[in-house]
């Protein structure tokens, strides 16, 4: 690169100097930097910062090569970051190995979301990055959804982590995608009930006796939040948490594993694990079922307005007819979609990064949202090479291989489709948040300190006992007395009485 070549250029030249002055008598103090760093702080110039950058999945051979060059090296001429790009499995994420990472001091940036950046504050595990913000954010404020994306990650004021993507993304979860081309194939339109979901599965059985029912990211019970018999239009806060999202001006939470809501979403799960929808294996091999579900041979997962095209670019690798589309079960003039903002995720910064350091993870940050090049850069690599732009704007890839996951840098203000998305596909995402209502919790962050150890011992109890309930693996009514007595023993009153203050609180100071 040009600055290395200067930079190297003049440190030559210091070091000439430097003999000749000794070869006169004058005794140099030390040797030459020949280093890069060495070499920029010759020319007057700071030495890089370093970055580390730890996604999730696994990296492609392009990613690899990618990320290690052409990624690296423009990053480093924009903005004098050293960036290495690391990848951990996805078991990893918001616990697993990402928190012994945090707890151990090693410095990083990673996606995070509203419960794990609770914790993570709680424990001292994330770096304020206020200041850095406000100085290298910019373009993050610009294009990611203003100061409002920024205030969702705040604790107490202070800020410890930056907004990033900014789609329409309400409902997320509260949708069933679907394998729209294998739904035509055995002469179904579309899916309105739980009825149609079943009568679905059992055709495309009949047809395709290797293919699943539910594959990535396995049963979560908002799936069915409009199909249940409920006024209740459930928002679930975290996993325990709920309140009612159509009473905008109600703060009153609940215990969600006690409702009638969850009740009735498990004896749904039963019945579907009982007709083989969902796979015997969903708890014990998660790998083998996301395998399935890109292979092709799933039809539905948790759905989303923008995993219709994440994930037919993916699925269209071992399947080139696949076409996806989200179902909502109900009404939804009676139970709205809720949208927590625009944002895809938000990347958090660990605790002992400071200084030009930490200034250097924001402007990386900051810089992969910052335009349409950089946007294409990460999401599609170096145009030639990795894909074209046709004259009328549609992208045609030549590498197949998957750099940054599709979903993480989504951007509407750059967002380029694949020439096989149809018009409607684009018209329903653009459209996709109109009727919906905001969730009652924007602005919110709740402070985990007081009820950490509460909050530690109910994960455990959730994943032994309630998420073999929720996936249907065991009855309901066999199983529901003692997982409720477990999650009593574990705290679950002292978690939503503080839960409760702390948005009472949070509703307060909005009507102020």
């Amino acid at each position: 690169m040009k600055k290395r070549n200067v930079a190297a250029l003049i440190a030559a030249a210091v070091m000439a100097v430097s003999v000749l002055l000794t070869g006169c008598g004058e005794k140099a103090d030390a040797p030459a930097d020949n280093t890069a760093g060495g070499s920029q702080e010759a020319a007057g110039e700071e030495a890089p910062t370093q970055a580390t950058l730890i996604l999730y999945g696994e990296a492609s051979a392009r990613m690899s090569d990618f990320a290690e060059h052409e990624f690296h090296d423009k990053v480093l001429d924009a903005i004098n970051v050293d960036v290495t790009v690391q990848y951990l499995p996805w078991s990893e994420y918001a616990g697993g190995k990402t928190e012994l990472m945090l707890s151990s001091g090693e410095k990083f940036a990673t996606y995070t979301d509203t419960a794990f950046l609770s914790k993570c504050v709680s424990k001292g595990y994330y770096a304020d990055i206020t200041d850095a913000a406000e100085k290298y954010a910019e373009d993050l404020k610009k294009n990611c959804g203003g100061e409002e994306a920024f205030d969702i990650w705040k604790v107490n004021g202070k800020l410890y982590a930056l907004p990033f993507g900014n789609k329409p993304n309400a409902g997320e979860n509260y949708v069933i995608i679907t394998r729209q081309d294998l739904l035509e194939e055995v002469g179904m339109t579309e899916l309105k009930t739980l009825e149609d979901v079943e009568k679905f599965y059992t055709l495309a059985k009949e047809k395709h006796p290797d293919i699943i029912g539910f594959g990535r990211g396995g049963i979560l019970p908002q799936m069915v939040n409009g199909a249940i018999e409920s006024d209740m239009n459930v928002f679930r806060l975290n996993n325990f948490v709920s309140t009612d999202g159509n009473k905008a001006d109600d703060p009153t939470v609940y215990n969600y594993y006690a409702s009638e809501e969850y009740k009735q979403a498990c004896k749904i799960f039963r019945e579907w694990y009982q007709k083989g929808m969902i796979p015997s294996y969903v708890m014990s091999n998660g790998s083998q079922i996301d395998a399935e579900f890109m292979s092709g041979k799933a039809l539905f997962a948790a759905g989303a307005s923008y995993r219709v095209f994440e994930y037919e670019d993916a699925v269209r690798k071992a399947d080139p007819n696949a076409k996806f589309k989200n179902y909502y079960l109900g009404d939804q003039s009676k139970k709205p979609l809720m949208s927590r903002g625009t944002y895809s995720t938000a990347f958090a910064v660990s605790a002992n990064v400071e200084g030009r350091e930490l200034e250097g993870y924001v402007k990386l940050i900051n810089l992969l949202q910052s335009s349409q090049e950089w946007c294409d850069l990460i999401l599609y690599g170096v145009e030639g090479k990795d894909y074209t732009i046709s004259d009328d704007g549609q992208l045609e890839m030549i590498n197949t291989d998957t750099l940054f996951e599709t979903w993480l840098p989504d951007n509407i203000n750059f967002k380029r489709y694949q020439s096989y998305i149809t018009e409607d596909q684009i018209k329903t995402y653009e459209n996709w948040n109109e009727g919906c209502i905001p969730q009652k919790d924007l602005g919110f962050s709740f402070d985990m300190t007081p009820v950490q150890t509460e909050y530690a011992q109910m994960q455990a109890v959730e994943q032994e006992y309630f998420n073999p309930i929720t996936n249907g693996l065991v009855e309901y009514d066999e199983a529901i007395d003692e997982a409720l007595k477990k999650l009593d023993e574990a705290g679950i009153d002292r978690f939503l009485e503080e839960y409760q203050k702390q948005f009472n609180a949070f509703y307060e100071s909005k009507n102020k």
